[in-house]
């Protein structure tokens, strides 16, 4: 019984220690591939986005009525060649 007990305890502990915040605000991001280069683009919610590639960040700030989505799909789709 009292290693059934320890067991549950420890159990609970991994549970609530495991259990993180999503309230961080770094889930809005969008990966791609940009002429084969891994880019990531990320909504910084106050009208900027981070854009990091090759391990260099730059923050860019969003033109006048461009949404997050917008932006990214724009940026993702520059490296992409009609015809291949």
């Amino acid at each position: 019984m009292k290693k059934l007990m320890l067991s549950a305890v420890c159990a609970f502990a991994l549970v609530i220690t495991s259990c993180g915040s999503d309230d961080d605000g770094g889930g809005n991001c969008r990966e791609c591939e940009i002429i084969g280069i891994a880019t990531s683009i990320c909504d910084n919610g106050d009208g900027t986005v981070t854009v990091t590639a090759l391990g260099q960040s730059g923050t860019e700030t969003l033109p006048e009525g461009t949404t997050f989505e917008a932006f990214a799909d724009a940026t993702c789709n520059a490296g992409i060649t009609i015809g291949q």
